[in-house]
């Protein structure tokens, strides 16, 4: 008998919400994001009160605004690996795979869970980020953006599509190791992998920053991207991009390998 795709879907999001650890994990990435918002909009705060009238009149609020996902993304993939790894460490797997023959369905049953939730979560994550981060700028009597500035919700739903994208990402990490560790590991230092382009030789350090997908993808979230930055529909061209081929190449290992 062959399972319907809504079918598998509700059994995914059955699984999803009794694990605890994904639920958790999504949690700490409200938590990271509007905790680190707070910070950030703190420091930036105070270093404009510090700083001489000339740096004031060049500051800009939106640099603040959504400096947290940097970090929340990290987590936001973990929740993707852990839909897919944790019915390896708890050998449901196989028993996945028996009741759901085409492995690619099931692939995709996770996937679009994952997408679901994100699509959803991903921009109260970037709206909850913006209003802190911007309430804590405006209380230190800095300068600070309001959600009716031009850019301001497409920021914020650039932000949350980023981050859907990033837990499609986790996704596809977690059917090519299989492992949770191995996973996270990997799949948060290719996130972040842009941060070290300093100490990369000069063109491929400008390479890195602007053409990795994660790098790339950020844009985003930009209202005024940097000068030699990609425009943020190419940029979101490159990392679905990448996130695609990335499913794919899961599916062959997935399809491939024994369960």
């Amino acid at each position: 008998m062959t399972v319907s795709p809504a079918t598998v879907l509700h059994s995914e999001w059955t699984k999803f919400r009794t694990i605890r650890a994904t639920g958790c994990v999504l949690a700490g990435a409200f938590v990271a994001a509007l905790g680190y918002a707070y910070l950030f909009g703190t420091a930036n705060g105070r270093a404009y009160a510090g700083a001489l009238p000339e740096e004031q009149t060049s500051f800009d609020p939106m640099e603040t605004a959504f400096r947290s996902l940097a970090l929340a993304q990290l987590l936001v993939s973990a929740v993707g690996v852990l839909t897919v790894t944790a019915e390896y460490v708890t050998g449901t797997m196989r028993t996945s795979a028996t009741v759901v023959p085409r492995r690619g369905r099931l692939l995709a049953g996770k996937a679009a869970l994952v997408a679901m939730i994100m699509i959803f979560c991903g921009p109260l994550i970037a709206l909850g980020s913006f209003l802190l981060s911007q309430a804590m700028l405006a209380a230190q009597g800095a300068p600070s953006a309001a959600l009716t500035d031009p850019g301001v919700p497409g920021s914020i739903m650039g932000g949350g599509l980023y981050l859907t994208l990033i837990g499609l990402y986790g996704v596809a990490m977690g059917f090519l190791l299989r492992r949770t560790a191995g996973a996270v590991t990997l799949g948060s230092f290719l996130l972040l992998l842009p941060a070290s382009a300093p100490l990369f030789p000069d063109r491929l350090a400008e390479w890195v920053v602007t053409y990795w997908p994660s790098s790339a993808g950020m844009g985003m979230f930009a209202p005024a991207p940097s000068s030699g930055a990609l425009p943020p529909p190419l940029g979101f061209v490159l990392l679905a991009a990448a996130v695609l081929a990335l499913l794919l190449g899961g599916f062959a290992v997935f399809r491939s390998r024994d369960v």
